[in-house]
């Protein structure tokens, strides 16, 4: 790898930076955007959160609310707020005043706005807090309901089952989902529940959109499945080109995410692993391109290139 390093001049190495996005990896920064609230009623906000099994985030405001103003302006859009939020709960927004906000507002006992709740997929209310407390202040708040019995309790039970030899697949999907809100890994879990799946199930749109929603790295039985069975993009049928999209973005990212681990870890073993599972990404989207061997040369020692300059490898040539 430094003889051919050795040959190239530091110019050159920087230019053939710029193509990382060509050969399938993101940008080496992604800014988060800020909360995603859902859209749709009460009793579909609850099914939401019954099927992810996560707790529900309400703010309820009023629209002459200075604080409630003030939190939407500085708050809602932060991207740090957006990542804990997005990760961990169904957000959803109610006016206290209009619609089914005066009904919900009058069921959980709001009288100062902003309110927020947090609330169990059953609607049952686990944690209120009233008013703004600024962006940290919603960060420790979201922290402090993800320390509460109640959700606690419920990954604890899964873990023990999970530990006992349960792989039925609707325990499995259930399990993936509350790792997910936790922000743990779910790559174990993800392949065995591919495994438990019933071969009828295994290609329909709704399994393939969830395992692109859950996929973690790309050494992994989920990246094979995905990269084996990946929908064209090309397709008529819209919701075909759109499940091809969210499995190649899903694709992409975890190639970002193992190829990061790599330069944290300074790992050269796993780097050909990824070099080789970014060929394979490349050739499945377009399975009608045929590489030659200096391209997929190309592609591998940009990969190496940036694995050396960011492990600050160059000097060692």
């Amino acid at each position: 790898m430094n003889t051919f390093v050795s040959r190239l001049t530091l110019p050159y190495v920087l230019i053939k930076l710029s193509l990382l996005s060509a050969y399938g990896m993101p940008p080496l920064s992604d800014e988060p955007a800020g909360i995603t609230f859902f859209k749709g009623s009460w009793k579909e906000v609850l099914a939401e959160a019954k099927r992810q099994n996560k707790p529900v985030y309400l703010d309820i405001y009023t629209t002459w609310c200075p604080p409630c103003k003030r939190m939407a302006k500085e708050a809602f859009p932060n991207p740090k707020v957006g990542t804990k939020f997005n990760v961990h709960f169904i957000n959803y927004q109610l006016d206290a005043e209009r619609g089914e906000g005066v009904q919900i507002a009058k069921q959980y006992a709001v009288a100062s706005y902003p309110t927020a709740l947090y609330i169990a997929p059953n609607g049952a209310l686990v944690h209120r807090a009233v008013g703004y407390a600024g962006v940290n202040g919603m960060i420790d708040q979201a922290d402090h309901m993800l320390a509460l019995p109640q959700l606690r309790t419920t990954i604890a039970k899964g873990d023990k089952e999970y530990a006992n030899g349960k792989r039925d697949p609707s325990f499995l999907k259930k399990y993936l989902l509350v790792r997910q809100a936790l922000n743990r890994p779910t790559t174990d879990v993800l392949d065995a529940y591919l495994d438990a799946l019933p071969e009828s199930e295994r290609l329909t749109a709704e399994t393939m959109a969830f395992v692109a929603g859950a996929i973690q790295s790309s050494t992994t039985k989920a990246f094979d499945y995905l990269i084996k069975n990946r929908p064209d993009s090309l397709a008529a049928d819209a919701a075909k080109s759109s499940l091809a999209i969210t499995v190649s973005g899903a694709l992409t990212r975890v190639l970002y995410t193992d190829f990061k681990r790599v330069i944290d870890t300074n790992d050269e073993i796993l780097l050909e692993t990824i070099i080789a599972n970014s060929e394979r990404n490349t050739a499945s989207a377009n399975p009608s391109a045929v590489r030659d061997e200096a391209q997929k040369q190309e592609a591998a020692n940009t990969y190496r290139l940036t694995f050396l300059q960011q492990t600050q490898n160059l000097t060692k040539q």
